[in-house]
């Protein structure tokens, strides 16, 4: 018998990234990348709540004691073959509440973003190794690597530094 989460799925506020930046932290040891992170939740407080430009939309899963949960985490972007498109960066539930659903609600609410938007398509990254796969999978998504074999690149910071110096 599972225990049962009464979680509320909204609209991250500009208060709740010091706690969504608390989970990033987790999410990033649970992909062994800590040395990654390079920000702080004043960063995604600026990035996030910036007026009418915000660089990113976030969702988040809250207990009715209003402790946070679970985040998603994206951005609009745009495809030259489509239009307009979401990139989910993040998809974050802490260890003790997955496996009830909240994070099907979460990918769901951003799904439902991106239709209500009219976007066109929704990419994300999975790390080949995550157990999550099979969920995106039965949600429908598109394993891009083995349909249309794509390899993804990246110019860091370092790499920009060194290209322009």
């Amino acid at each position: 018998m599972s225990e049962e989460f009464n979680a509320i799925i909204r609209k991250a506020e500009k208060d709740d990234m010091v706690h969504v930046f608390e989970m990033i932290k987790e999410l990033a040891a649970f992909e062994k990348l800590e040395d990654q992170v390079k920000i702080d939740y004043s960063v995604l407080e600026q990035d996030g709540f910036n007026g009418n430009r915000p660089f990113f939309g976030c969702i988040v899963a809250e207990l009715p004691d209003h402790s946070l949960i679970g985040y998603a985490l994206y951005y609009y972007c745009y495809s030259t073959w489509e239009g307009k498109a979401i990139f989910l960066e993040d998809l974050y539930v802490k260890p003790n509440y997955r496996r009830h659903g909240i994070g099907a609600k979460m990918f769901l609410a951003v799904m439902k973003t991106a239709h209500d938007a009219e976007i066109k398509r929704v990419d994300f990254h999975v790390l080949s190794w995550n157990p999550a796969i099979a969920f995106y999978k039965k949600m429908g998504a598109i394993n891009l690597s083995e349909t249309e074999d794509w390899t993804l690149f990246r110019m860091n910071h370092g790499s920009l530094q060194k290209l322009f110096s």
